[in-house]
């Protein structure tokens, strides 16, 4: 049959095998796509399957309403060479899940000769492609219905092009909102993505980190790293991996890191301290240096245990704000905030992210 209702995530079965299947049979010039949600796994899913295919051309249409679309993943799918665009309803939200595949294409948006076919309720995430239960049609050659070309172009027409501004504004956004969410929020609305998230900092050690993060570092305001390794005996010479450390000189505003002394400040004591911060291009690390008697420093080191945070300092006061955080439910929230947005990376010792 050339029409069917396709229930996915059971028995076995996956979107993204159905689609692999028939965009391969029928070997479509162009497709289009429309999704509520859109992340860095699905369009990596979806750029995989296009190039099994002949590469044909594609169209996006993502949805930005709740600032639940990867900004990372628009900015993937421009380097793929997808024409892109940010839906988003005067009313309600943006919440259509279309591929429309075919062999000739006019603008605006106009894809004709119809081979392929997806409505239903998937995503263009690992959920809707592969994990979740979802359900839709899957149409091909004559079974799919002509009304389906007007469907794409109207939603193409009413999107805006993904333009330089307005990936930047979104992804901003984007991260303001991932901040105020607990990690409970963005793991319920499948924003992490994964299938095995780290959930301590054990278990960052475990795993591999993902090819791409939901926040780039240029939007992030908080960087943190565990404190199982460190050097130094005068001062507590803490090392942030190249990805927390480029947060850190954002929040400094500096262009290079080498020798700078920087004004901290200490939440739990109130006072700001002086500290040196250098980047090592031997290993590629950020260090600082931080007085022996700063706050939380003599338990890390007779512990090897826990978090420092940085983020930004109070207005007009010090740029930066440090903080020791032993184990705990603070401790948790950033391990699983960072797990979430796919914001981490690792060392052989320890974990660190940003947010």
């Amino acid at each position: 049959m050339s029409q069917v209702i396709m229930l996915s995530g059971i028995g076995g079965k996956h979107l993204k095998d159905a689609l692999l299947a028939a965009l391969r049979e029928t070997k479509p010039g162009f497709v289009g796509i429309a999704s509520a949600f859109v992340s860095t796994t699905g369009v990596e899913y979806i750029s995989n399957i296009l190039s099994r295919c002949g590469s044909p051309r594609c169209l996006l249409i993502a949805g930005t309403d709740k600032a639940i679309t990867h900004p990372e993943a628009l900015y993937s799918a421009r380097r793929l060479g997808w024409d892109t665009r940010l839906g988003k309803a005067p009313l309600g939200i943006f919440h259509p899940k279309m591929l429309i595949a075919g062999h000739e294409f006019s603008d605006p948006g106009v894809i004709q000769k119809l081979c392929c076919l997806y409505v239903g309720s998937s995503n263009l995430t690992a959920g809707g492609l592969h994990n979740n239960i979802e359900c839709g049609l899957v149409a091909k050659e004559q079974e799919c219905p002509e009304t389906a070309t007007a469907a794409f172009s109207q939603l193409w027409t009413s999107a805006k092009p993904a333009s330089d501004d307005e990936l930047r504004n979104y992804a901003a956004r984007f991260a303001e909102a991932a901040r105020r969410r607990k990690p409970t929020e963005l793991e319920d609305l499948g924003i992490g993505d994964s299938q095995s998230a780290p959930a301590s900092q054990a278990d960052f050690l475990l795993v591999r980190p993902p090819a791409q993060p939901a926040v780039a570092k240029d939007f992030a305001t908080t960087a943190w790293a565990g404190v199982q390794s460190y050097t130094g005996e005068y001062r507590f010479q803490l090392e942030f991996p190249k990805a927390a450390g480029a947060v850190i000189s954002k929040l400094l505003q500096l262009k290079s890191a080498q020798n700078s002394d920087v004004d901290v400040y200490c939440t739990e004591d109130g006072s700001t301290w002086i500290m040196k911060y250098r980047f090592y291009d031997d290993n590629g690390m950020f260090r600082l240096n931080i007085p022996n008697d700063f706050p939380g420093v003599a338990w890390a080191r007779a512990n090897r245990d826990g978090i420092a945070v940085i983020d930004k300092g109070p207005q007009g006061g010090a740029p930066l704000r440090l903080q020791f955080l032993q184990p705990g439910s603070d401790v948790n929230d950033i391990i699983k905030r960072s797990a979430a947005l796919g914001t981490w990376g690792k060392t052989a010792t320890r974990a660190f992210g940003w947010y």
